[in-house]
């Protein structure tokens, strides 16, 4: 049976818009070249190594710099985009944004010590240096 006219009883019976008929000329091919079954083969899952060394990269870079800042991880690894940066910073690694002390004039610099003296003793507590 030929891939047209697979494709004719997969849309005769499924409608249009089941699968294209490139996509069953791509199966077809596969079950002649000796494929025996539709399910997905058994493959090493290179992403996740991938994103698990990015992850440990990006963590290295915070904890080196102090900066958790998106757009200035998203410079350091320009081939990553913004939005995997942002969810290995919030959900993987979860760091949080302590607060935007150069943003309000009603913090003092005593202040920002205090804060910064708080962060250094918490990164000292988790074995990291400063």
């Amino acid at each position: 049976m030929s891939a047209a006219d697979i494709h004719h009883q997969i849309t005769e019976a499924y409608g249009t818009e089941v699968m294209s008929d490139s996509r069953v000329r791509k199966w077809v091919r596969k079950f002649k070249d000796g494929r025996t079954n539709v399910h997905d083969e058994e493959r090493l899952d290179l992403a996740s190594v991938i994103i698990y060394d990015l992850m440990q990269a990006i963590e290295t870079k915070i904890v080196r710099t102090g900066d958790s800042r998106i757009t200035t991880l998203s410079l350091e690894f320009p081939d990553v985009s913004r939005l995997v940066v942002y969810k290995i910073v919030t959900e993987d690694l979860n760091f949080k944004k302590l607060c935007s002390l150069g943003g309000y004039p009603d913090y003092s610099k005593e202040h920002r010590k205090e804060v910064f003296h708080f962060i250094g003793l918490f990164d000292s507590l988790r074995g990291r240096r400063v």
